[in-house]
């Protein structure tokens, strides 16, 4: 059951139309008429606009969701599911925009079919695959951070080689007094609740931390990878963060936008590349390890482009990207002002 309610602004005599007297048959037959006509027409001009779809990385979903409320040049329907899912479905034909906290890669061409080597190594296409030209766009900078127990006072910074012993499975430690140079840790278990394999915050975290991630020549297999029940993997951000609150000897890691609106439930930790141990923030992003680009696929060859164009432009104009600074993201052109008017003047 449904009601409808439908205003017209009629060009008539209004006071002539009171005074006519219609039969119950003859007001049916109007109301048909005037149904039919809004439903095809749309009495409000709504249903003119285009519909986008956009899915992909949970990272990105934040920013997405705040774009799609703010813009009002077509209704954009928003959903995550990770960025190996955002490029799947836009090389499929199923989405508009994929979302990617990660470069496309070959393998995102070899799973529908199409030659790796169409993908470069900075994450652009060369080739289409399935009729499909992906054009990549860098819309934000996140930094990721590592997070722990807001009881835990023995990991406030942690080296690439501590991270490695911890998150692969190259001996890895079981114990926290394993952890070669953290002074003090107890000799506890130790607990990761971190993203999945289709996230894209997955990819970046161990190519930062293993030489060679994703050549036949990677030097380390992650800890979920070997198999001991260690790293417990999730889609969802939420989830992992509920899990790191719980669990006094956790470990993991998360865009810095989902930490930021629980900084008081949970510790992050200063990460040393062996350039000094910098804290995660928006205002440390220069200098900080793991900082990283946020992307949208799009296709160069979609009928639909100056819809998708049109949104995009909206979102790396000075009003969408003051949406980065609300939601806990880095605007692109605090790292990068020249990329952002290369990007502006290649919408224009």
């Amino acid at each position: 059951m449904f009601t409808l309610q439908i205003h017209f602004n009629i060009p008539c005599d209004v006071e002539a139309i009171g005074e006519i007297r219609m039969n119950r048959t003859l007001l049916t037959n109007m109301m048909i008429v005037l149904l039919l006509s809004a439903s095809l027409a749309g009495c409000t001009g709504d249903d003119e606009k285009e519909s986008l779809i956009q899915t992909g990385s949970s990272t990105v979903l934040p920013l997405a969701v705040a774009w799609a409320e703010e813009y009002e040049g077509a209704d954009v329907s928003v959903s995550g599911g990770g960025s190996s899912h955002g490029i799947n479905a836009l090389l499929n034909g199923e989405a508009d925009l994929g979302d990617a906290s990660r470069l496309m890669k070959g393998k995102d061409y070899t799973k529908v079919n199409c030659d790796e080597s169409g993908v470069r190594s900075d994450g652009t296409a060369s080739e289409e695959c399935m009729g499909v030209m992906p054009t990549k766009w860098v819309v934000a900078f996140d930094v990721l951070a590592v997070i722990t127990h807001p009881s835990n006072d023995f990991a406030s910074t942690l080296t690439y080689d501590q991270l490695y012993s911890i998150f692969t499975d190259d001996n890895p430690a079981v114990y926290w007094d394993d952890v070669a140079g953290l002074e003090g840790a107890p000799h506890e278990e130790i607990q990761i609740y971190a993203p999945d394999e289709a996230s894209g915050t997955f990819d970046y975290f161990f190519e930062e931390i293993i030489e060679d991630w994703g050549d036949e020549t990677q030097v380390a297999g992650t800890r979920l990878e070997s198999g001991d029940g260690v790293y417990h993997p999730s889609a969802d951000d939420n989830v992992i963060m509920t899990a790191i609150q719980s669990n006094e000897y956790a470990i993991g890691f998360l865009g810095f936008a989902y930490v930021r609106e629980n900084a008081d439930k949970v510790n992050t930790v200063s990460i040393d590349d062996g350039s000094g141990a910098v804290e995660p923030s928006l205002e440390t992003v220069a200098d900080y390890p793991m900082a990283r680009p946020l992307h949208i696929y799009t296709d160069a060859n979609a009928a639909n482009s100056d819809a998708v164009n049109g949104y995009l432009s909206f979102a790396l104009s000075d009003e969408g990207q003051a949406v980065c600074d609300e939601v806990g993201y880095v605007k692109v052109e605090l790292v990068d002002a020249n990329l952002l008017s290369l990007q502006r003047a290649a919408l224009a």
